[in-house]
């Protein structure tokens, strides 16, 4: 049984209950260029995009976007975002995973997205790109409005409406293959195999929370480490059973608790830091509630260890 603690929670539901104002339609602005400042500060500097920013602080999100990358944004206007408090309504997806939904890993500029036809998001699922007559359509029907606000660690690109993820349940993609679509857990998924474990996460039927290093997270390892935690069959089993929790916790859930059991059997211990964000055995999320549809991703930039 997990144990509770009483710490101070930002509830979405409070939040967007303020933000119910309506801005009216903004003339499309030109092309900015914003190199020396970071993906919060384009937002924080952007008279159209105050809702989104308020929410990326809520949701513990604006460090990551001050500091990591580089990230690809879609932000909605002031004016879209004054539909959300209906659009949640008529939808099992969480706020957090709607935020998720709207970022992506890596530098795409409009003339790069306009050579893709999807891209997978933080939260999980894909965004379908197109064009139609020189312009980017997200999802088929939302528009870039302004493109290419360049940041130091990414790009912003503003948007006319809301991104939608597929309701939990109608998710079809399975934990093995959201982190495989991501590209940053090559290490991980091939260790999983080793281990036998990465059949676990390719089953729909069983419901896991994933706490999963990155490719960097292991090449951070030095040599001696790697063979002692990854070395043997047994050692790395027990390595990888720690990152895996039999039960979905959304990061709010496991910011309530003291420790998590975990299917290795002993706990994972949860802490936060002076800023609110949540910390595993020390270490931050650098990335949370990337979702399948057996369970969910948060992401960890160092192998955790009993």
């Amino acid at each position: 049984m997990l144990r509770k603690k009483p710490i101070l929670i930002l509830f979405m539901t409070v939040l967007l209950a303020g933000l119910g104002f309506l801005v009216g339609n903004q003339p499309v602005a030109a092309q900015t260029e914003t190199a020396s400042q970071s993906i919060m500060d384009v937002l924080r500097g952007n008279a159209q995009l105050e809702d989104m920013e308020t929410l990326v602080q809520a949701a513990a999100l604006a460090d990551n976007l001050d500091e990591d990358g580089p990230f690809t944004v879609f932000a909605p206007t002031d004016a879209a975002m004054a539909a959300l408090d209906s659009t949640l309504d008529d939808s099992t997806v969480s706020l957090t995973d709607v935020l998720l939904y709207h970022v992506v890993n890596g530098r795409y500029t409009a003339a790069a997205l306009a050579n893709r036809g999807s891209l997978p998001t933080l939260m999980g699922d894909s965004l379908s790109i197109s064009s139609s007559d020189g312009e980017i359509l997200l999802n088929g029907t939302v528009r870039i409005t302004t493109r290419d606000v360049t940041a130091a660690n990414g790009v912003v690109h503003i948007v006319d409406a809301i991104l939608l993820p597929a309701a939990s349940g109608s998710r079809t993609d399975t934990l093995d293959a959201v982190l495989t679509a991501d590209g940053r857990f090559t290490t991980l998924l091939a260790l999983l195999d080793d281990a036998g474990l990465r059949d676990e996460l390719a089953n729909a039927g069983q419901t896991y929370t994933i706490f999963a290093p990155t490719d960097d997270a292991f090449a951070q390892l030095s040599e001696a480490e790697y063979d002692t935690l990854l070395g043997d069959a047994e050692s790395l089993e027990t390595i990888l059973s720690y990152h895996l929790v039999g039960d979905r916790l959304e990061v709010n859930q496991i910011a309530n608790d003291d420790y998590i059991p975990t299917v290795e059997g002993r706990p994972l211990f949860i802490t936060t830091d002076d800023n609110g964000q949540v910390l595993v055995n020390d270490q931050p999320l650098t990335t949370f509630g990337m979702t399948g549809a057996n369970g969910i991703i948060h992401v960890v930039d160092r192998v955790l260890t009993p």
